[in-house]
């Protein structure tokens, strides 16, 4: 007598998830083999010219980069790999795991990493989806604001259902930059904006066999 479909299945080892990027988007891990991967598309334009002094400050800020995600735990990023030539980044994706710790909620957690934003949710599939939005003044160009959109996705049970007690979830910030003022510069902000909302729409829990 052959066993039902769901006695054979096996179970799910854990949980993964899948986002789709626009054309020219690229993923990377926070591993020193991505890290030399962007970095010799970041300092191709520059190699090209000779501009040795831009390479290594290329290379310099590109590390710096990959250490703040590592220290913070992230699992990579996302990002338009064909407009990083001379270390510009417009747009980009950052994912990192949010636990909750020994004790509280997920939810709190939430609020500790917002820092104090207003912080929204919104009901997606039955789970809550955490959302605020950030904003501060570019350092090294002043004209500049970087924006960012944060979603937490509550990370679901091992078989894509949902987890009545999340205890952990995926932090998304999407950053991209603001010029202050000029021709189009409002609705080219609009675009960029939509773009992020457009890629967390296509944000999946894929239970992993």
């Amino acid at each position: 007598m052959s066993q039902s479909l769901s006695e054979t299945k096996p179970k799910p080892r854990g949980i993964g998830y899948s986002m789709v990027y626009p054309p020219g988007w690229r993923e990377f891990r926070t591993t020193a083999e991505h890290e030399g991967i962007l970095t010799k598309l970041a300092t191709a334009e520059a190699k090209s010219l000779g501009r040795a002094d831009v390479v290594l400050l290329i290379r310099q800020k590109t590390h710096e980069m990959f250490e703040h995600l590592r220290r913070r735990g992230s699992l990579g990023f996302a990002l338009p790999v064909s407009q990083v030539n001379g270390g510009a980044i417009p747009t980009s994706m950052i994912m990192t795991p949010l636990k909750v710790g020994a004790s509280g909620t997920l939810a709190d957690a939430v609020r500790r990493v917002a820092g104090g934003n207003p912080l929204e949710t919104e009901a997606v599939d039955g789970a809550n989806w955490y959302h605020w939005s950030t904003s501060e003044r570019a350092e090294e160009a002043p004209e500049f604001l970087n924006m960012g959109l944060n979603m937490v996705i509550p990370r679901p049970l091992p078989d894509g259902s949902e987890d009545p007690d999340p205890k952990a979830g995926l932090w998304l910030l999407y950053s991209y930059a603001q010029v202050d003022a000029g021709e189009g510069k409002a609705e080219l902000t609009e675009a960029l904006r939509d773009l992020g909302y457009a890629i967390f729409g296509t944000f999946r829990w894929v239970p992993v066999q």
